[in-house]
């Protein structure tokens, strides 16, 4: 292996705790994931970034951060909705900030992970998350909280990007098919936008980053 992919291991007996037996499971049989394949899952995505085992031109996360840095301004409070475990991306950005800060929002984030721009939320991102003080709310691939973000972007006329996943859950915890998740979020966008005067609907994409999904914002007039 070209990388120390053992550290991943290492990394997981020692934090073992932040981890279901079904991610430890599978991140023990997929460790060097990234030797093998270009898009990596996030659960072993963060942990990656978390070692340094990311090249720039595989980290999803600079691929984001570029986009936020192209349509929006990073020095300013940004909400993430659904961090994961760790709040690679949230730290990621504090990294590119000279002012602002980023407020992460998920239930199972770490609880070391703190700077001075860092807010963590150990919480769910709902329909009562007050963000009248925050620039933008993002999410990378925040999966079931895509739809609450949206409404609260709406909700709080804030500027909103988002990198979107393979499909959201319904009530039932089942997936919806792709296609038909993916039609009723951009409804949603377009829907949001024109009813709360934000602009229009956009679309860009992470595929130098050999992300597949489209990635969605709104742009002001």
């Amino acid at each position: 292996m070209s990388k120390d992919y053992k550290k991943v291991l290492k990394y997981l007996r020692d934090n073992i705790s932040n981890y279901s037996e079904s991610e430890i499971n599978y991140i023990c049989k997929n460790y060097d994931y990234l030797e093998h394949n270009k898009f990596v899952p996030d659960i072993l995505r963060q942990i990656y970034d978390e070692l340094g085992l990311l090249d720039d031109k595989d980290n999803l996360y600079l691929g984001f951060i570029d986009i936020i840095k192209d349509k929006f301004n990073i020095d300013s409070n940004i909400v993430e909705v659904g961090g994961g475990v760790i709040p690679s991306l949230g730290k990621n950005i504090t990294l590119n900030q000279k002012s602002g800060t980023v407020t992460v929002y998920d239930p199972r984030l770490i609880d070391n992970a703190n700077n001075d721009k860092l807010i963590l939320k150990k919480e769910y991102f709902n329909d009562n998350t007050d963000i009248s003080k925050c620039d933008l709310v993002i999410g990378l691939m925040p999966c079931q909280a895509t739809e609450v973000l949206i409404r609260q972007a709406g909700k709080y006329n804030k500027d909103f990007l988002i990198g979107l996943c393979e499909g959201g859950h319904n009530a039932f915890d089942d997936y919806f098919d792709d296609d038909i998740w993916k039609e009723n979020i951009f409804y949603l966008a377009r829907k949001t936008i024109e009813e709360n005067d934000m602009g229009v609907l956009m679309e860009t994409d992470l595929l130098d980053y050999n992300d597949p999904y489209p990635v969605i914002y709104n742009k002001r007039k």
